[in-house]
């Protein structure tokens, strides 16, 4: 571990080439300069998701130390099993969020054991929130969610998802006094969202996802991620939330996002004030 141990190691990157996978790349070829390790590019065009033959051809002649997976959709599980087609090392396969379903993993069968992907949200049903999903809807039969697929990765992220839906609606009811909120109201309440530890566990989250807290000047929040590896049936936890490097990526966003308004032209600027809270 460490980033000094980058140093002359390959890394490869399989992408989607679209906009959503290329997004690594300028903070990986940044890294690359930085930390002295070598940069492969492996793009997969939407209608090759499940035809990724060629590519690890190419994998299998540059054999990059590890591979990390920009995919989306049928592109992820196809690459789970051509690591293991391949004789790559599966632990040295990492995907981003979206490729840690756990259909993605089971399409690799027991060879998939030890496959990872970054994540944000936590896998299994031993949550408050979740037992209470089991005991209030899919027992009651109000969900078209059959009860085995209630914990897996994918359907706790819906279950986040909605959660930050929702405190946000609680947010912007608390700072306008409606019950009624308009989409105007609703902008100020993702805009304050602020989700403490304590009211993680006031909801029954507790370990199920870090602490959220964005303004109107950073939407993102530079939020927490961990690695999850599987282990053959689910998700399980691999080490500690990690920060994100900020100080690598807002730059890069910032210029990016620069660049763009100039190219676009009489981009709006933003009217709306910014709550004092942000």
């Amino acid at each position: 571990g460490g980033m000094d141990k980058l140093k002359g190691k390959k890394l490869g990157l399989i992408h989607l080439d679209a906009p959503f996978g290329k997004e690594p790349i300028p903070v990986l070829e940044s890294l690359a300069k930085k930390y002295g390790f070598e940069l492969k590019l492996y793009p997969v065009a939407a209608a090759d998701m499940q035809n990724q033959g060629s590519l690890w051809l190419s994998i299998r002649r540059d054999r990059p130390d590890f591979l990390y997976n920009q995919g989306w959709g049928a592109m992820n599980p196809t690459a789970v099993k051509e690591a293991i087609k391949n004789n790559f090392p599966i632990n040295k396969l990492v995907g981003v969020w979206w490729a840690g379903g756990d259909d993605d993993a089971r399409a690799g069968g027991a060879e998939a054991k030890g496959y990872r992907s970054l994540n944000f949200n936590a896998a299994g049903q031993d949550f408050p929130v979740i037992q209470d999903i089991l005991k209030h809807v899919v027992e009651k039969g109000k969900s078209t969610t059959p009860k085995e697929k209630v914990g897996e990765n994918l359907y706790n992220r819906g279950v986040y998802n909605s959660m930050l839906v929702v405190e946000a609606i609680r947010t912007a009811q608390k700072l306008t006094g409606k019950k009624v909120i308009t989409p105007e109201d609703m902008r100020r309440g993702l805009e304050n969202l602020n989700i403490d530890e304590a009211r993680l566990k006031e909801i029954g989250m507790a370990g199920f996802a870090s602490p959220v807290k964005v303004s109107c000047t950073d939407h993102s929040g530079h939020h927490k991620a961990y690695v999850a590896e599987w282990d053959g049936a689910k998700w399980t936890r691999k080490g500690d939330w990690i920060e994100p490097m900020k100080e690598e990526v807002r730059p890069l966003i910032e210029a990016a996002a620069k660049d763009y308004v100039e190219k676009a032209g009489n981009w709006p600027k933003r009217t709306e004030s910014c709550e004092k809270s942000s």
